[in-house]
């Protein structure tokens, strides 16, 4: 389109064909596509100071069954704020449904059919007979037509809204402050087997009403001259202004602001999702990224709103390519506004791609050295311990070669350590090598004890980026700037689109409270992972149990093939850190690697909370499966066993005493009640008592 390249022209940008070799298209800034479909291959192409004008998700609010099966999972939860679109019918899958709304074929309020994919009013039937319905196969949509529209000059009319989402995560819309009026060239009238034939009385479509005689077209760029049969928007709130009332036509944009929020709102988790899987990977410290924190992609959309006499919107469909041609003045002046402030958002600058490289190549050389310099430090740490350990007789140094034991991080651990003592302990600055040579293996725990014991909790350390493992930067200016850095991002963002004004994240005085945006964002994060879990299930099937943590509300068979998938981005888990073992518990292992017991000291307990505090809990990963616990439990039962049955001997023995029998010897057969996890064996024992 003619506007997108006057609009890039005009910010003094320089504009490449799609004729133009290779090297030049990889070089560009900005990518702008004018196409229906979006091949994956070219979003996988972005480089990370490039940007392009699409959301990979995206049509799944601009197909029209798509839009209508979103917006029915949300009316389900929110159907007050969700009551925004018509009835909507999904054909032929829903066509059961529709059906029970039409009594002998015929139907009380007329509906309207629409294709899936198609544009520019082709395709479109409005209809009050099953007849019409019930032959259709291919995929379409069947909605209730809105019978009672706002007229003006007794013309029935939509409106073209135009939003710019500038980010998915956190999400960032921006409602332009005017837009298309499209009038109808029919004066309307109510549907009926006459006139349902008439598309310029009943289609809005600019396609279908500028090839009408009746069609006036604009002269001049005047967009409060209310004349022709495409206006602005600006002329139509102050036209309500005086037909109705100020407030009433504040409420009424207000109105449509929400219905894009919450329309973006129904597919947010998929535009996540769906730019993670193309950019986390390779996302890298862009210095583009750091000026706006903006994202690869931008979009402009076009909303289709219709309005009823009560000045209610409906939704109507969304265009992810709306029309950027310019047959009039008017929409020259309000689509190059559109274009060229959007295009100046992105902040997008010549030097971008020499910064990105010069800051890549910065990274590796930080991690050069930092590998450069741990050992380095280690390496003249252990050639002094050789020194002062390695005399020959002649008392010359004899320098031994050994392999020094790999332990986690432990280069990393030292430059951790010796930063903290510097900043709050200098005086202990001697004692790291001792603590890392008693803490060996331990290194990470040791750490953790040092921080929590010298740095504040709520403080970043600015040292911290020279010893940190991945190189990552410090963020205590976050907490220096009163507004925070999200405020900072939306006040140079609306600063420069003067024409648009912020939706998302929503205003405190809105209609809508924050707090009912942040309801739906959650629930439908809730539903989508839901329904990612049932998608991808039979791909990894994975028994789970009713003792699983991550199971809730119940249990069902079903939940059994619900586990963990190769293609879901699992949260990264936090590492354990293990912690030194004691004194106690290197004493009792010494013992029983001895073979001595250890029942004096009271090991053998019954209680459970007692031997997690004991012996050997130290590295075992289930207690119940620990072969020492399971000795000492078997020598205790023995011994238990064994003082019973020779109680019973005697209790026995002396019974037959105390009736006077004079016993020379007796036998007396025990019978001893073992546990069936001991194996032993009935024995006899013989006792003999002299006369």
């Amino acid at each position: 389109y003619s506007v997108v390249k006057r609009s890039a022209l005009s910010l003094g940008w320089k504009l490449i064909s799609e004729s133009a070799p290779e090297k030049a298209k990889k070089n560009c800034h900005v990518i702008w596509v004018d196409r229906a479909f979006v091949n994956d291959k070219l979003f996988l192409s972005i480089q990370p100071w490039q940007r392009i004008n699409h959301f990979a998700g995206m049509t799944n609010i601009c197909r029209k069954t798509r839009l209508a099966q979103n917006l029915e999972v949300m009316r389900k939860k929110f159907p007050h704020e969700f009551a925004f679109y018509p009835p909507t019918f999904i054909l032929p899958q829903n066509f059961a449904a529709l059906k029970h709304l039409f009594v002998n074929g015929l139907s009380k309020h007329p509906f309207i059919i629409k294709p899936d994919g198609s544009a520019q009013g082709k395709g479109i039937v409005i209809t009050k007979s099953i007849m019409d319905v019930e032959n259709i196969q291919t995929l379409c949509v069947a909605q209730e037509y809105i019978r009672n529209p706002l007229l003006i000059d007794n013309k029935k009319f939509d409106l073209r809204i135009y939003v710019l989402v500038m980010s998915c995560s956190p999400l960032r819309l921006y409602l332009f402050r005017d837009g298309l009026v499209r009038m109808c060239t029919e004066e309307y009238q109510r549907p009926n087997s006459r006139n349902m034939g008439d598309r310029c009385m009943h289609l809005t479509n600019y396609a279908v009403n500028k090839r009408s005689e009746k069609y006036e077209r604009e002269e001049g760029t005047d967009a409060q001259a209310g004349l022709g049969s495409k206006r602005s928007i600006s002329w139509l709130l102050s036209w309500l202004s005086e037909e109705r009332s100020e407030d009433e036509a504040k409420a009424l944009w207000s109105k449509i602001g929400d219905i894009c929020v919450m329309t973006l709102l129904s597919i947010l988790p998929t535009l996540q999702r769906e730019y993670a899987n193309v950019w986390t990977e390779k996302k890298d410290t862009s210095p583009a990224d750091e000026k706006l924190g903006q994202s690869q992609c931008f979009e402009i959309l076009g909303f289709d709103i219709m309005v009823d006499s009560t000045l209610r919107p409906y939704l109507i469909e969304v265009n992810h390519l709306p029309s950027w041609g310019t047959e009039s003045p008017l929409d020259d002046s309000i689509k190059s506004r559109v274009i060229t402030q959007a295009l100046k958002a992105l902040n997008v600058k010549s030097s971008d791609k020499k910064l990105f490289e010069s800051a890549r190549k910065k990274q590796s050389r930080i991690r050069l050295r930092n590998q450069s310099e741990g050992y380095t430090i280690d390496s003249a740490r252990d050639h002094a311990n050789l020194q002062s350990n390695t005399d020959d007789i002649d008392g010359n140094v004899r320098i031994i070669k050994r392999q020094q034991p790999i332990f986690f991080e432990s280069n990393s651990a030292e430059r951790r350590i010796q930063a903290i003592y510097a900043k709050y302990a200098p005086d202990k600055m001697s004692c790291v090598p001792r603590l890392l040579n008693r803490f060996r293996g331990y290194e990470e725990w040791l750490v953790m004890k040092v921080q929590s014991k010298y740095e504040p909790k709520k403080e970043c350390d600015a040292d911290e980026g020279s010893y940190s493992s991945n190189d990552s930067a410090c963020s205590s200016h976050e907490h220096q700037n009163p507004l925070g850095t999200q405020e900072l991002k939306f006040q140079e963002e609306e600063r420069i689109l003067e024409g648009y004004d912020r939706i998302y994240p929503p205003i405190a005085h809105g209609r809508i409270t924050p707090s009912r945006f942040k309801e739906m964002e959650e629930y439908i994060s809730e539903v989508d992972a839901l329904h990612q879990r049932r998608l991808l299930c039979p791909l990894q099937q994975i028994r789970c149990t009713r003792d699983d943590p991550t199971i809730q509300d119940g249990w069902s068979r079903a939940d059994g093939w619900i586990g963990g998938n190769i293609h879901i981005r699992q949260a990264k888990k936090q590492p354990i850190i293990k912690k030194p073992p004691t004194k106690k518990q290197i004493e009792f292992a010494d013992r029983l690697s001895r073979g001595f017991s250890v029942g004096d000291v009271d090991i053998s307990r019954s209680s459970w909370e007692r031997r997690k505090m004991r012996l050997l809990h130290h590295d075992f990963l289930n207690e119940e499966i620990n072969p020492f616990y399971q000795l000492i439990d078997r020598v205790t039962r023995i011994r238990e066993l064994s003082n019973e049955a020779r109680q019973r001997a005697e209790k026995k023995l002396s019974k037959k005493l105390e009736t006077g029998v004079a016993v020379k010897h007796h036998v007396v057969d025990l019978k001893l009640s073992i546990d069936p996890c001991l194996s032993i064996r009935e024995e006899k024992f013989y006792l003999k008592k002299n006369l």
